[in-house]
């Protein structure tokens, strides 16, 4: 384990570090979950991974921080945590596009909403994520990136198809090659 030292009490939060401008993990994770004390619980068996929540990081993803381990010790999964993080990128497409602050829970609906994509279906990007997380897995492991993911998921539905397509040559191309049989 770890062993942080941090001033303030057990019931402190804790909070971003200041050279990240946003952090995904002040919105997820509850007061309960970012009380300081948390960092002497033990991770537990089902936890989003540190390369997961690195991914999903803001500007200093590699450098030590008290979020982090707090994330690890969340709820959450490695896919859960990974969709957070597309949703964190989908906030900041929706601000560019809209041209004001869009926040969390208003992005979080939005991404979550079926509606036609531009495929003639009703469908959501919440859904076009499942669908590409699950072609992603390999011995239980994911190889694609929650950044390589936002991108399939939110493409045009052109694009969208042809990643789709790619992945499932992948799987049939690891199922010959990789899989136990």
């Amino acid at each position: 384990m770890v062993n942080i030292k941090m001033r303030g009490g057990p019931e402190d939060l804790i909070k971003k570090l200041k050279s990240c401008g946003y952090c995904i993990f002040e919105d997820i994770l509850t007061e309960e979950q970012r009380k300081i004390k948390v960092l002497k619980v033990k991770i537990p068996e089902r936890h989003p991974h540190r390369s997961t929540i690195e991914q999903i990081c803001g500007e200093d993803y590699d450098g030590v921080c008290p979020m982090k381990y707090a994330a690890m010790r969340s709820l959450y999964d490695d896919s859960m945590a990974a969709q957070l993080g597309a949703a964190k990128n989908f906030i900041g497409y929706l601000s560019k596009k809209r041209h004001r602050k869009v926040n969390f829970n208003e992005a979080l609906l939005i991404w979550a909403k079926d509606r036609d994509l531009g495929q003639g279906i009703k469908e959501s990007y919440a859904k076009r994520y499942r669908n590409v997380w699950e072609k992603g897995i390999r011995k239980n492991k994911q190889i694609l990136t929650a950044p390589q993911i936002y991108e399939i998921v939110i493409a045009r539905p052109r694009t969208y198809e042809k990643a789709i397509e790619v992945l499932d040559l992948l799987i049939k191309e690891y199922k010959k090659r990789d899989a136990v049989k």
